[in-house]
C-alpha cells in the first residue's frame, strides 16, 4: 500500500501519515474536493496541443482560449456543428461549469459511420484507414474514448488541400474491406460487405459565439449593479453610486491564496477611514471557497464591505443570461468609480499608499 502524508490540523501543522485509498483518506479528499472546492489537479491549467505534422506538436492552451483552470476531468471529441472538424465538450470539476470548445480550422474532409451485419451494430472495434495526401491514417470505432468520456459513433478524417480519399475497413471479426475513392467533403455510411458507400446528409447546426470574458470597462463607462453574495451566502447587491456614498469608490478583486492580495488588506481598510475614499471588496473565487475566504476578510480587512461570487454573477439590471464572468481577472486589481458611478481607472496589482 502507498502511503500519503495528509495535514489533518492545517492551522497547526500537524501530519499524520496514511495509507492512500484507506476510508479516513477517502473521506477528507473528497471533501476537500466537493465540499471545499478544492483542486483535483493543484490548479494545473487545462492543454491543448496541437501537431505541427513534423512529429512535434505546439502548445496553444493560452492561444486556442482552452487554458482553463476549472479542473478538466473529462473531454469528449466529436463534430458537434457538422462541419467536418472536431469540437471539444469538456467537462469542468470545479465552479459547476463546463466548456464547449468550437474548431474553426476547417479544411477538407471525409466523415464516416459504420454498419455491421454481424456482431454488434455499430461495428464498435472496427479500424477505418483513409489513403490521404500524407499517407494511410487509421482510426478506431472505440465508442468509449476518453476519460469518463464516449465517443461519438462516427470518425472524421482530415484531408487538408486533397480533393479524395481511399477508405478500407478492418471490421471486428477480422475481414477487410475496400470502399474505394471517396470525394472530401462527404458523410459515407459504410455497410459491411456491402463494398460501397452510401452518402446521408448533412445536418449543420452553427455554434454560437463564445461571450467575451472578463468585466468589460472602457474608462468612462457606468459599473452596473451587481448580483454577489455576503460572507454568510445570502443575496447582496453590490451598487457603485449607493456604496461610493459622495465620494470615490475602490473595488478591490482578491482571492484567498494571493498573497499580494491579502497582504494589502490592511492598507485598503487605512484607505477607507479617508473622508472622499470608501473601498470594498470582491473575491473572485469560486462560490465554494467563500467560506474559506471570508474569515481572512473580516481578520485582515476590518470594517471593509465584502462581496463574493454566487453561482453566476450577474448585472441585476439585465437579462439573466447575460452573465458577468470574473473568471479569468489578473489579481489584485482594483477598479476606481466615481460618485456617479463610472470607471475612472484602474489600479494593476497592489494599492499605493495614499
Amino acid at each position: 500500500m502507498v502511503a500519503s502524508t495528509v495535514c489533518d490540523t492545517p492551522s497547526e501543522g500537524e501530519f499524520k501519515l496514511q495509507s492512500v485509498g484507506n476510508e479516513g483518506f477517502l473521506d477528507r479528499h473528497n471533501s476537500q474536493i466537493f465540499a471545499e472546492g478544492r483542486s483535483f489537479s493543484g490548479n494545473e491549467r487545462d492543454k491543448l496541443f496541437l501537431n505541427r505534422g513534423d512529429g512535434t506538436f505546439a502548445d496553444i492552451s493560452d492561444l486556442s482560449g482552452c487554458d482553463s483552470p476549472g479542473d478538466g476531468r473529462g473531454v469528449i471529441c466529436a463534430d458537434l456543428d457538422d462541419d467536418g472538424d472536431l469540437d471539444l465538450f469538456v467537462h469542468e470539476i470545479q465552479r459547476e461549469r463546463h466548456h464547449l470548445y468550437r474548431n474553426n480550422l476547417g479544411g477538407k474532409f471525409i466523415k464516416v459511420r459504420l454498419a455491421a451485419t454481424s456482431g454488434q451494430h455499430e461495428a464498435i472495434g472496427a479500424t477505418v484507414i483513409v489513403h490521404g495526401p500524407e499517407g494511410p491514417v487509421a482510426q478506431p470505432l472505440t465508442r468509449g474514448a476518453g476519460f469518463v468520456s464516449c465517443q461519438a459513433p462516427e470518425l472524421v478524417f482530415g484531408l487538408g488541400t486533397a480533393d479524395s480519399g481511399t477508405i478500407e475497413v478492418i471490421w471486428p471479426g477480422g475481414a477487410k474491406e475496400n470502399f474505394g475513392t471517396i470525394q472530401a467533403d462527404s458523410r459515407v455510411l459504410l455497410t459491411e460487405g456491402s463494398g460501397q458507400a452510401t452518402n446521408f446528409a448533412a445536418r449543420p447546426r452553427p455554434l454560437p459565439d463564445p461571450l467575451p470574458k472578463g468585466l468589460l470597462l472602457r474608462i468612462g463607462d457606468t459599473l452596473p449593479a451587481l448580483g454577489m453574495v455576503d460572507a454568510q451566502g445570502e443575496l447582496a447587491i453590490l451598487d457603485p453610486i449607493a456604496l461610493a456614498d459622495g465620494g470615490e469608490l475602490w473595488i478591490n478583486m482578491w482571492g484567498k491564496s494571493c498573497v499580494p492580495c491579502i497582504k494589502e488588506m490592511p492598507l485598503l481598510s487605512e484607505h477607507d477611514k479617508s473622508a472622499d475614499l470608501r473601498v470594498v471588496l470582491l473575491c473572485t473565487d469560486p462560490p465554494q471557497h467563500r467560506s474559506q475566504a471570508a474569515p481572512i476578510a473580516a481578520k485582515r480587512a476590518t470594517g471593509l464591505a465584502d462581496f463574493y461570487l454566487g453561482a453566476e454573477p450577474r448585472d441585476v439590471a439585465a437579462p439573466p443570461e447575460n452573465y458577468i464572468d470574473l473568471l479569468r481577472l489578473p489579481i489584485p486589481t482594483t477598479l476606481r468609480i466615481s460618485a456617479e458611478g463610472k470607471l475612472l481607472g484602474v489600479i494593476r496589482g497592489t494599492v499605493p499608499p495614499r
